[in-house]
């Protein structure tokens, strides 16, 4: 409307001043436009400017809305008894996010569903009615009343609907509250020394517990938490829980370590600090914080506890919670199996609360509030009729009718406050009797305390029927609320007329249920639970318990299918725990000031027995329950565990009772016998410091740059020289001896047809590396039945109730016979679920079992000793070691190499105890032979050369001073397919910057310039084809920017401009590892610099898989064997075709980009670019015919004659490699036997470079 009237104004002053000329004209126009679009501007900036700084004060408001609901709630409910102390929310950096980020961030841990309604609906609420008066008193086109009904609305969709802000400074109520934010492991620390109080000692922990949990982040990583406890007033503990859940590109580790840091502020004169945590790795659920551990079930309230050391009852606060991981099927309740599902209805009547979380880990908490009641008489009573059946009469149970669904039970089961007034009667029996010393023991001794009565049954007796009688007389009416689940004896609930003392209390229900309540009121502790847990339930449990009713003494675990270890350093005062033995080493790396004096700790020098660091491992496959005591003066557990035997720890400071569910372990009474040395041990590695050198490393690059050093470490461990000391040797002589075994059975003729002779397993990357393994084997030794089975079919067959089916798996049980197999499980890890759990099962078939992994100390080789703990005649090692330790780096490259190496030289092993006698050599059906072993041995020393140019680092793992050529042309390749993957972020960068400029300054490019030109963009009609071009350019803008970025750099500009695919070909165990790897490498890309990831055989059906696949601009690369080679001269040429094939395919002038790496120096046409890597591989005779019949050739060129000597020396030649071959022993020196005869010493003017298809004729024409 203001250029409309100003032209009209500009006409009028046309039409009478006709004598301006028509410049002046044109400049009174532009004038008059630039004053009414200043005036204009002036006041549509100012409206803004209010609008905005109302948005922001209505936001606040909003904000503090929420925290001042909270506050008022968590104060009421603290002043009602219903939490453990008012905990503020008024924070400055709940201050600092309201006025930035608009953002409140609520703890609504301890607050029930209907107080964490209030503090939601508090927001939009007084947001809708601040809108209501503000758009009364100003109108709601005021820009006060816009802002105010903008922030109101926002707060209906965040706040009441759920929804996502509408702006991006929109509100944010946050709460930590289970569903209010959006494999497994376990982990912790106890800290026993109070220097770890102090500021350094709290960064030290901080440290240690980070680099737990990263490690135990291997067994997932898209949660963690964890759970402390802090004094709460006087003998009273409070449970401090934080849980985050991980980003796509967050580090979990350092997420949970500084949630931790927020609140690990142990209070001084603290004896000791738990910390107790999990990551999780989402199985029954998504990963949400409502499904994170540490779980609880029932919120925190306080109960009448019985104080131990004062006789008396006091309000203490309880609160349970548990980690923990494997699986939670079914539960045992008064006979009956239950399914989850109505365990957890279940547990919502009998405790009261609805299902916190749908995790099956989340209902053990629940399991765990009904059974740890220990003190308290309320939660014993609500134990025994849950677990007790009092009920005359033939009929279901109530408890079973509530978790067969026959009755919801919300009606009839009592409620916790009527649960304490019964508890009281009991109180009152208990304290009268205390009172009086009228109980008495089994040898009349009086009982003048609760740890007299919980020590004599016959005292817990006369408590239980003074009780039953005291209710029987006075107290049924308080009775009612059980009444459905007790016989009280009245059916009305009054007297008869018989004679009170003449009642037998003892054979009632009534009576039975007393007894019950006594037992578990004295003997239910945080172990007795834990044990009376796993007796009833059914799963894999890798488990511990902590309760704020123990937190200052106690902590509990258990291991059952699920493994978990304990790790004890008494010159530091720490304790490590967790699923993962490499974690629980972190404390081996623990930073410790032992120069503090006066502590117990500080032994580091001339360490005892007792000072020296151990780890245990609990039985996971017996199952076993653990507790660690750390502060009780009594027992550390309760009557019925009192048998067991405390073993006194960390200087005895710590006690530690121990529980076997199934003696599968042998123990003797050293508890030391069957730990695990950590100190001192050359064979234990601590794990790698992540930090080392300042700022986080590349970890990926950190294991391809040791690659080198590594092989040769593994080389070196095979070498002869360290025959006597060498892991792998001794493990190799013990394998040795089981083949052996094998063999002469063979011999014998005691094999079963079909009988599996070694059987290969393992998981991903390590089954694809046993299966080359297998093949090779089976190759050179065809007699042999060698197999290689993934662990998880195994597991599915053999290890299941009802096995898995395999679809064309040819393996079963009818048709697998692995009775004395020599197993060889290889995995890196050596805790991968399915091979570790193969290593226990297929005990039952042969003991023939050794492992493949990255060090000593792992799960399988812990379980793999544990079977000949028993032979004390002999020392018999199962592990083969690549000491490389645990690689956090989720792209496998060093471990596959180092598996690979170690594979190759436990090759040469089997092969040379097989060829040593022949008599194997005749059962087993040789091919190989010694002088093939021999240059198999030579290759192997000569790659480690040829590792370090490809990866340009020294065996000590330091980068050269030179760039090799190999790397060079490696390195051009990356760059060239780096311009592929990051053309589109590139492009879209250089988009933003130009939408941004031209939109900001109102000027797109076509009509800046024809502007600049002269053009009137507001009255030429031309102006209107330039905005069209403008439109244009707007829409074609990400395109063109490829295309100028293409031109700069060079490329194909008719390749598609989309994400990038790559295909690999390579054999299969090549193929399919550098698949898994390229594809990890880029597991946490965005999606505009991603890639998507196919590999296959080029000699087999990569063709036919991929070849579809193919577009402008594709990326592929393949792995040529060495046609120089005759063996391979075929391959090679399968390879080249099918590299053609796929580059072949055109569209619009563009293919593929192809790449071929091998050491045959000849470009395919067709190819983008090779890459050729150095020989460093002796010559070999076909090689060498090849070099004969060139220079013979050449020769005849030269003087224009025909050859005639080619065919008598190459007659020489094979006669002297033959002499070769027919010895029989074994040289020393590989130089001076077959690769002396082929030491080339004809020279050619010019080398010839054949392509595979002339390989493969060269070949074809020499004579034999």
């Amino acid at each position: 409307d203001t250029r409309v009237d100003t032209r009209a104004d500009t006409r009028s002053q046309q039409h009478d001043s006709k004598k301006l000329s028509s410049a002046q004209k044109r400049n009174n126009t532009i004038i008059g436009i630039t004053m009414n679009k200043a005036n204009f501007n002036s006041q549509d900036k100012w409206h803004s400017a209010i609008t905005m700084a109302a948005y922001f004060a209505f936001g606040i408001i909003h904000e503090l809305a929420h925290l001042l609901a909270a506050e008022s709630v968590s104060l009421l409910s603290a002043i009602q008894g219903e939490f453990a102390s008012h905990t503020s929310n008024i924070c400055w950096d709940n201050i600092f996010s309201i006025f930035v980020d608009r953002q409140v961030h609520i703890d609504t841990d301890d607050m029930n569903e209907s107080q964490e309604m209030i503090i939601r609906h508090a927001g939009w609420m007084i947001s809708l009615l601040l809108a209501y008066f503000v758009c009364r008193r100003f109108g709601t086109s005021s820009s006060v009343g816009l802002a105010a009904v903008v922030t109101a609305v926002e707060g209906i969709f965040t706040d009441l609907c759920g929804f996502g802000q509408l702006l991006p400074f929109g509100n944010s109520y946050r709460s930590t509250l289970s569903g209010t934010t959006f494999f497994c492991g376990n982990f912790g620390v106890l800290l026993l020394h109070h220097w770890w109080l102090t500021n350094k000692g709290k960064k030290s922990a901080l440290d240690c517990l980070e680099q737990m949990v990263n490690i135990t982040m291997m067994r997932g990583a898209q949660s963690g938490g964890v759970v402390t406890y802090v004094p709460n007033g006087k003998n009273n503990m409070k449970a401090i829980r934080t849980r985050v859940v991980n980003g796509k590109r967050t580090d979990l580790s350092k997420l949970v370590r500084n949630e931790v840091q927020k609140t690990f502020k142990p209070k001084p004169g603290t004896d000791a600090v738990l910390l107790a945590g999990h990551t999780r790795f989402a199985t029954s659920s998504k990963a949400s914080l409502s499904g994170t551990h540490p779980h609880r079930w029932s919120p925190g309230s306080w109960k009448r506890v019985y104080n131990w050391s004062m006789n008396r009852v006091e309000k203490t606060w309880v609160e349970n919670f548990i980690t923990h991981n494997g699986d939670f099927d079914f539960l045992t309740i008064q006979g009956q199996t239950y399914e989850l599902e109505a365990v957890q209805h279940w547990l919502s009547v009998t405790t009261g609360t609805e299902t916190p979380a749908v995790v099956d880990s989340c209902a053990i908490a629940g399991v765990l509030d009904l059974l740890r009641a220990k003190g308290c008489f309320a939660l014993s009573i609500r134990y025994a009729i849950c677990f007790g059946n009092f009920e005359s009469g033939e009929a279901a149970s109530k408890v079973s009718q509530i978790l067969s669904g026959a009755t919801s039970g919300s009606d009839i089961f009592p409620k916790y406050g009527d649960l304490e007034k019964i508890g009281t009667v009991f109180e009152n029996v208990l304290d009268g009797q205390l009172a009086s010393s009228e109980l008495e023991g089994r040898n009349g001794e009086k009982c003048q305390s609760l740890a007299d009565i919980e020590d004599s049954v016959t005292a817990r007796t006369m408590l239980a029927g003074k009780i039953c009688r005291s209710i029987s007389s006075r107290s049924l009416s308080v009775m009612k609320p059980i009444a459905p689940f007790v016989d009280l004896l009245q059916t009305e609930y009054e007297l008869n007329d018989a004679d009170e003392e003449a009642l037998d209390y003892t054979s009632s229900r009534l009576f039975a249920f007393c007894m019950m309540t006594v037992n578990a009121f004295f003997d239910n502790d945080l172990f007795q639970s834990t044990k009376l847990f796993l007796e009833n339930a059914k799963g894999s449990f890798g488990l511990s318990t902590s309760s704020t009713l123990d937190a200052d003494h106690q902590i509990c675990f258990a291991a059952r299918g699920q493994t978990l270890s304990v790790s004890f350093y008494p010159s530091k005062g720490i304790v490590c725990f967790g699923s993962e033995q490499a974690a629980t080493k972190a404390g081996m790396n623990a930073i410790f000031d032992g120069k503090i004096a006066g502590s117990q700790f500080l032994t580091t020098t001339n360490m005892n027995e007792h000072d020296k660091w151990h780890r245990l491992d609990l039985d996971d496959l017996g199952g076993e329950i653990a507790v660690l005591d750390w502060g009780s003066s009594n027992s550390a557990v309760s009557k019925p565990n009192r048998h067991l035997e405390s073993y006194s720890m960390m200087d005895g400071k710590l006690r530690l009772v121990l529980h076997q569910e199934s003696k599968s372990l042998s123990t003797d009474g050293e508890i030391y016998h069957r730990m695990t040395q950590l100190s001192d041990n050359v064979l234990i590695k601590p794990p790698n410091d992540s930090k080392s050198g300042g700022s986080k490393p590349d970890l990926v690059l950190k294991d391809i740059e040791s690659i080198p050093g590594v092989i040769k470490s593994i080389q070196d461990s095979w070498h002869s020289a360290n025959a006597s000391t060498s892991m792998n040797r001794l493990t190799a002589y013990t394998l040795s001896s089981c083949l052996r075994g094998r063999l002469r059975d063979h011999v014998k003729g005691n094999v079963a047809p079909k009988a599996v002779d070694i059987l290969l397993t393992g998981c991903e990357v390590s089954l694809w590396l046993a299966e080359q393994f297998a093949a090779d084997l089976q190759k050179c030794f065809p007699k042999l039945n060698i197999e290689a089975i993934s662990s998880n079919k195994l597991l599915g067959l053999f290890g299941q109730d009802l096995s898995i089916p395999a679809t064309g798996f040819k393996y079963s049980p009818k048709t697998t016979n692995l009775n004395d197999s020599i197993v060889i499980i290889v995995s890196h890890s050596g805790g991968t679920f399915a091979p570790l759990a193969c290593s226990n099962l297929l005990q039952s078939a042969t003991k023939n079992i050794f492992v493949v992994t990255s060090e000593w100390d792992t799960q399988i080789g812990k379980q793999l000793r544990a079977m000949d703990a028993e032979d004390h005649d002999r020392i018999l090692c199962r592990t083969f070691s690549t000491e490389i330790g645990v690689r956090p780096a989720e792209p496998c490259s060093v471990s596959v190499a180092a598996t690979h190496q170690l594979l190759t030289n436990l090759f040469q092993y089997i092969s040379v105890v097989i060829l040593s006698d022949p008599t194997f050599f005749r059962v087993t059906g040789a091919v190989i032979t010694e002088q093939d072993i021999k240059i198999l041995e030579r290759c192997s020393h000569l790659t480690i050369e040829a590792l370090t140019e490809i990866t340009g680092s020294s065996l000590f793992g330091y980068a050269l001073d030179r760039t090799t050529n190999t790397q060079k042309h490696l390195y051009s390749a990356g760059d060239l397919w780096a311009e592929h993957i990051l053309e589109n972020a590139r492009a879209y960068i250089m988009t933003f910057v130009y939408v941004f400029v031209t939109v900001t300054t109102g000027y797109p490019l076509l009509s800046f310039i024809a502007s600049v030109v002269g053009l009137d963009m507001d009255t030429s009609p031309w102006a209107y084809a330039v905005r069209l071009l403008d439109a244009a350019l707007y829409f074609w803008l990400p395109q063109i920017n490829i295309i100028l970025i293409r031109l700069v750099q060079g490329r194909n500009l008719r390749h598609r401009m989309v994400g990038r695919t790559v295909v690999i070909g390579d054999i299969p165990w090549v193929a399919q590892c550098a698949e898994a790897f390229l594809s990890k490498i880029f597991a946490v890309s965005y999606s505009i610099a991603g890639v998507n990831v196919l590999s296959g055989n080029p000699c087999d059906h990569l063709v036919h898989r991929h070849t579809h696949r193919v577009v402008r601009g594709a990326l592929a690369i393949f792995g040529r064997p060495d046609g120089r080679l005759s063996a391979l001269s075929t391959a090679e040429a399968s390879v080249c075709l099918s590299v053609n094939q796929a580059s072949s395919i055109q569209s619009l002038g563009g293919t593929c980009e192809s790449i071929t790496i091998g050491h045959n120096p000849f470009k395919l046409d067709l190819s983008r670019k090779g890459i050729f890597l150095k020989r460093h591989r002796p010559l070999f005779l076909c090689e060498r015919l090849l070099i004969e019949n060139d220079a013979d050739l050449e020769k005849s060129q030269k003087l224009d004659i025909v050859p005639e000597t080619t065919s008598k020396r190459r007659s020489s030649l094979v006669r002297e490699i033959k002499k070769v071959f027919s010895s029989r022993r074994l040289e020393s020196n590989l130089g001076r036997s077959i690769h002396s005869v082929l030491d080339c010493s004809i020279s050619i003017a010019k080398p010839h470079k054949r392509s595979a298809p002339a390989l493969l004729g060269a070949y074809l024409n020499i004579e034999e």
